[in-house]
């Protein structure tokens, strides 16, 4: 009977381990969060909200493509700052992200009216990335501590301040904590490889049982 529980652990316990590496590598959440905010009219500037480029990960990412293939500009400023400028400009803007990890999906309000300065003639920039149809931009958030003072930082996608900001921006984060990695794969891992040892030694300290001979 006993030697009948030892095997049985063993059995467990591998399968366990396998559910659980499983779980840690081909069935593992995505490595990172990308949503697309696609708008209609977005007006003359797509804006993240404050505190949103600190979701997840060390730095987060900025892309946005014209459809026209025109210029593109991207950017990082102070909350507050980005604010001031736009005045009353309208504009998108991406207040949250909810959905699944596999399934993100963009929240967005627009708000305000009229048009807004040149961005790229502005100096309340503290990162700027530019390009002819696409642009994109990486903002290493660790940094983001020492401006919370100053309403924390944003990001802002257009083109001239007065034509449309483009339509398609993406964000990305890579995913860090909890959200890197399957909850239960560790302690799946873990408990099999407990149980197959415990199966193990229980098969090599128990003896066999005599085999009876008939005369």
């Amino acid at each position: 009977m006993r030697r009948l529980v030892a095997w049985l652990l063993l059995a467990g316990g591998l399968l366990a381990a396998l559910a659980g590496a499983a779980l840690l590598t081909v069935l593992a959440p995505p490595d990172r969060i990308e949503v697309d905010a696609r708008v209609d009219d977005p007006g003359v500037a797509v804006v993240t909200a404050p505190g949103l480029l600190d979701l997840s990960g060390p730095d987060a990412t900025v892309s946005a493509t014209a459809g026209d293939g025109g210029d593109v500009f991207v950017a990082v400023g102070r909350a507050q700052d980005v604010t001031a400028w736009l005045g009353d400009a309208r504009r998108t803007t991406v207040t949250a992200v909810t959905g699944s990890l596999s399934d993100p999906v963009a929240d967005t309000r627009t708000t305000g009216t009229g048009t807004a300065a040149d961005p790229r003639a502005a100096d309340v920039w503290l990162a700027t990335a530019t390009g002819e149809g696409t642009a994109r931009l990486t903002w290493p958030t660790a940094s983001d501590d020492d401006l919370r003072d100053a309403g924390g930082v944003v990001a802002l996608v257009a083109t001239d301040g007065v034509a449309d900001a483009p339509a398609s921006v993406r964000l990305g984060w890579a995913a860090q904590g909890r959200s890197a990695t399957h909850p239960a794969g560790l302690p799946l891992v873990v408990a099999g490889g407990v149980l197959v040892v415990l199966g193990a030694l229980g098969i090599l300290l128990t003896p066999r049982r005599p085999t009876r001979r008939h005369a």
